[in-house]
């Protein structure tokens, strides 16, 4: 099962990476103005997370599998319509609004690992598939620029959507596997901890994608303003960072075996906040930027798979999807904001980067803060049970001691249990015409005589 889910991530994430690399530059091609590109890019990303909070919740009723075979031919359906009309700027907006909406190539494999796993396993298969998410984003832009240069935009935009129909494929051969819940009748369901984890899972998602938001949408801008680097360049830097990550988070899990899940991910916070307050100092050299982002892309990734797997870790197994498609929600939403908040920034026409790189550390900041109150938060529900149950342990014994003993009765035994008696009465000596009694004790296996009256 494992393995099919991730040939899934490899063909639909390839299609994927490939269609978002040539999309925008195909608008370009047309001379589209960047405000209309911005608005389509806009109205995709709420669909996409309207799209995926509804199919995470539908995807527990009728499945993960019946889920992708739906949504999936219809991404890519849209994404070739998408090319179509571009003078209609309605169209355009309307048409990428539905092709986000139907976009589960993230959300589902990353819900379906989770569940295919024990707990052993979960986390070195989620570091797996992400992995090939992240190699799939380089073979992905590196094949759609070198296929557009031979047969151009349009035609390399349409194979990619096709291969996305075809990515399918191996979903047929996944189990139907339908998640059984029950009907929700009180509100407190979740345990005090459970409730924590979910609050918490859904916060530092918000904060991190809030952050990440504008190295994600603009980090080519970033390397084109600070220092003029070519489209190459640009390319290989953001190729280094997805290879890095890849690479290590096949191994990152043996950093949780060794310093557990909480230290972990507090550490790698804590450090990716000193490293983007340290980013302005940093723009004095090309060179140590590009390792500084680097570092930042890898570290803030290989924390993504240790940070779900430990929150989803603590939830009820049957609404793992319902809450994936919530935080996908809002993290969509964040990252939207996190547009606006670079927009601002760039009213003046030059963006200004050491206010940029200053909110964006703060939120990493704050999100490393809230880790680790929340971890002290587990850790008091944690003692406050411990506490609870030796409570209710020390009551039980309480009430047996008090619990009034009968009497036993007297007995007065002569000999122990194992010990046997018998006597025999001799007939009357002929001579001395007296009467002889004589006394045998058994114990045990050995029989002796002890006396004669």
């Amino acid at each position: 099962m494992i393995f099919l889910i991730n040939l899934y991530t490899l063909l639909v994430g390839i299609s994927r990476a490939a269609y978002t690399a040539l999309f925008n530059l195909y608008l370009k091609s047309y001379d589209i103005p960047n405000t209309v590109i911005g608005n389509a890019t806009f109205y995709y990303s709420w669909g996409m997370a309207i799209g995926g909070f509804l199919f995470a919740g539908i995807s527990d009723k009728i499945g993960r599998k019946k889920t992708i075979l739906f949504t999936m031919p219809l991404y890519g359906l849209f994404g070739i319509l998408r090319l179509l009309n571009l003078q209609w700027a309605l169209y355009l907006y309307l048409v990428s609004f539905l092709f986000g909406f139907f976009d589960t190539s993230v959300i589902m494999p990353t819900i379906s690992v989770i569940e295919n796993s024990d707990e052993k396993k979960r986390l070195r298969n989620s570091n797996i598939n992400f992995a090939i998410v992240m190699i799939t984003g380089v073979i992905g832009y590196f094949g759609a620029g070198v296929l557009s240069e031979r047969i151009g935009l349009y035609p390399s935009l349409n194979i990619s959507m096709v291969l996305a129909i075809l990515s399918v494929l191996p979903v047929l051969a996944f189990p139907n596997v339908r998640i059984k819940k029950r009907l929700i009748k009180r509100k407190n369901e979740l345990s005090p901890s459970q409730l924590i984890m979910l609050i918490y899972y859904i916060s530092s998602g918000a904060l991190v994608s809030l952050a990440a938001g504008v190295f994600i949408n603009f980090g080519n801008v970033i390397f084109y303003d600070l220092f003029s680097f070519s489209t190459a360049m640009i390319t290989v830097v953001l190729a280094i960072s997805q290879l890095s990550t890849a690479a290590t988070s096949l191994f990152s899990h043996k950093l949780t075996h060794r310093y557990g899940y909480k230290l972990s991910l507090f550490l790698i916070y804590l450090s990716v906040s000193v490293l983007i307050f340290l980013m302005p100092i940093f723009m004095l050299n090309s060179y140590v930027f590009s390792i500084a982002y680097i570092l930042r892309y890898v570290l803030i990734n290989i924390s993504t798979p240790l940070y779900m797997v430990f929150c989803l870790s603590y939830l009820p197994r049957q609404y793992i999807a319902t809450y994936s498609g919530l935080s996908y929600f809002v993290n969509n939403v964040m990252r939207a904001v996190s547009a606006q908040i670079f927009t601002k920034l760039s009213v003046t026409g030059e963006t200004d980067y050491n206010k940029l790189f200053g909110v964006t550390g703060l939120f990493y900041l704050l999100n490393t803060l809230l880790t680790l109150f929340v971890f002290y938060l587990m850790y008091k529900v944690s003692e406050q049970n411990t506490n609870s149950e030796a409570h209710k342990l020390s009551e039980k014994q309480n009430s047996k001691k008090s619990r009034p003993v009968p009497k036993a009765k007297k007995t007065f035994p002569l000999f122990r249990r194992t010990t046997h008696v018998s006597i025999h009465i001799h007939t009357p000596n002929t001579t001395t015409k007296r009467h002889y009694v004589s006394v045998f004790v058994k114990q045990g296996s050995v029989r002796r005589k002890r006396s004669d009256f």
